[in-house]
């Protein structure tokens, strides 16, 4: 009887144990949604265009939960996406970017973790952004010039705001910014020599949680 029972209990420890898969899906707070970016070109701290060239793209990533309260008011840990984006230019061709940041992320409230069930949540992280983008540029009656393209690695940060009115697929905001510009030596259209361009990217998404 005593082995019997014994053998009950181990079976049902089994079967409450979550499996490694389980209990990564449980940390893990997958997004995705739209975004709209700018990339600001600067030569000696002048805008080098007449205007920043923006850049509407789909974006997914997630958060995950390194640390948690046990009411999933507070959560910090690492996060990663990746932004694909375009411009339509018509006859001119297409602008396109990559972007893909990687950071470590504090939430509370609302989207620290897939199970907060409050209203309203803030959220701060900082980390570095990887972006690669194709930019054509024309004159002031629309006429084709050339293509700049470049690649660069910025220390970047963002600010979010969540909301979780209905309790389903919490909706967040989020602002980014790049904390420092990269320079690079680039070749343009008309000068002899390259020069020094700093890049930084600027924007905002929109992204929805996915359901549990």
């Amino acid at each position: 009887m005593r082995l019997l029972l014994l053998g009950a209990l181990m079976a049902a420890l089994q079967a409450q144990a979550p499996s490694p898969n389980q209990d990564l899906w449980a940390k893990l707070n997958p997004f995705f949604g739209g975004e709209l970016a700018f990339i600001d070109i600067r030569f000696l701290n002048t805008p080098l265009f007449s205007s920043t060239t923006n850049y509407w793209g789909l974006t997914v990533g997630s958060n995950y939960t390194y640390f948690r309260t046990e009411d999933d008011f507070l959560a910090v840990g690492p996060g990663a996406q990746v932004t694909g984006a375009f411009q339509f230019l018509g006859g001119l061709g297409t602008n396109w970017m990559i972007a893909v940041p990687v950071y470590a992320h504090a939430h509370i409230g609302a989207g620290a973790t897939a199970y907060n069930v409050q209203r309203l949540g803030l959220g701060v992280g900082a980390g570095l952004r990887f972006v690669s983008f194709q930019l054509t540029y024309t004159t002031f009656s629309s006429n084709y010039v050339g293509k700049l393209r470049q690649t660069y690695l910025n220390p970047t940060a963002f600010v979010d705001l969540t909301f979780n009115l209905r309790r389903v697929s919490p909706t967040t905001l989020r602002l980014y910014f790049d904390v420092l510009p990269s320079r690079r030596n680039t070749d343009i259209l008309g000068s002899i020599d390259p020069v020094p361009l700093d890049f930084r990217t600027i924007g905002g998404a929109l992204v929805y949680s996915l359901p549990r």
